[in-house]
């Protein structure tokens, strides 16, 4: 089973999200990865945070855990605690080309449910979670 964490980077009402342009598809991904072998989950959130956006993060309330299809377990979570200067890097910045893009967004809170999101929507239970831990930073 792949373990992907996904991180909800959240400021000023927004949540900050990749806009994925990909072989003609136009979706959307949480900033994070992949768990590496031998890495906590903890350990693949600082990593990933870091490489993909420079930012040095402190790792918030854990919003799920949840099984997806495709064998994906998912581990989100919150981060309000956050410095750097927001700049692609890692494989994301590697992978570039005019065919597969990875563009930052940020998202205004109210609208998650509706985005195209990989590799899972974000359902009322996820959106309840999400404000709950905001209410309670």
């Amino acid at each position: 089973m792949r373990e992907r964490v996904s991180l909800f980077i959240y400021e000023n009402g927004r949540v900050l999200f990749f806009n994925r342009l990909k072989e003609g598809r136009n979706y959307h991904v949480a900033i994070g990865g992949g768990v590496e072998v031998g890495e906590t989950v903890v350990e693949a959130a600082h990593r990933e945070a870091k490489e993909e956006t420079n930012y040095d993060i402190v790792l918030g309330a854990q919003l799920w855990l949840r099984e997806l299809p495709n064998d994906h377990r998912e581990y989100a979570y919150l981060v309000t605690q956050f410095s750097g200067e927001l700049t692609l890097g890692g494989p994301e910045l590697a992978r570039q080309t005019p065919t597969n893009r990875h563009i930052f967004q940020w998202i205004p809170l109210a609208q998650l449910p509706e985005l195209k999101l990989f590799p899972g929507s974000i359902g009322s239970v996820q959106m309840g979670r999400l404000r709950e831990a905001l209410s309670c930073k």
